[in-house]
């Protein structure tokens, strides 16, 4: 038992650490460059160390089920406090009259669908492959009959549910 406690308490810290270190970074970078600062292990283990003692309320070396409870409380109650202030901020761009309320007419302006900018150049050079500025019909099927093919691992012409299944995984460990 104490040593699942010690094991779910250190995860505790860890993701403590990676939840409260991400939010500093990101905080200090600002939010269009959150990428994490390089660390030492010895800082980090210094960060673990001293997160631990945060959670070890009563100083006795080890975090009991009622200190892991309180801290998981404590990171769910600021994780919250994030949410409504991203929340808040979300509601204000979206509630362009300003008036605290957001109308049909404000949320869909929000939610609607744009192609993205080069989203046009990018399918003429993933299809195009003759790279004369057009895509044929025959250049547009090729790649998709390509990965069929791969799928076909009999060459019965014929993709079965345990074919699919296979080259599904076999493209998500690529």
């Amino acid at each position: 038992m104490t040593l699942r406690l010690a094991a779910a308490a250190a995860a505790v810290a860890a993701a403590a650490f990676a939840s409260a270190a991400g939010a500093q970074t990101a905080a200090k970078q600002g939010a269009a460059s959150a990428a994490p600062k390089a660390i030492t292990r010895a800082e980090l283990s210094a960060n673990i160390d001293a997160e631990f003692k945060s959670y070890d309320t009563n100083g006795d070396g080890n975090i009991s089920k009622a200190e892991a409870e309180a801290a998981v409380g404590k990171r769910a109650n600021e994780a919250e406090v994030e949410l409504k202030k991203r929340q808040e901020a979300d509601f204000r761009k979206l509630d362009t009259d300003k008036n605290g309320q957001l109308s049909l007419a404000e949320y869909q302006a929000a939610m609607s669908i744009k192609p993205n900018a080069g989203a046009a150049d990018e399918r003429l050079k993933m299809f195009d492959a003759n790279k004369d500025g057009v895509i044929s019909a025959a250049e547009f099927r090729a790649p998709v009959l390509a990965r069929f093919d791969a799928a076909d691992i009999n060459k019965d012409g014929t993709i079965s549910e345990a074919e699919a299944k296979a080259y599904a995984a076999k493209a998500k460990s690529r």
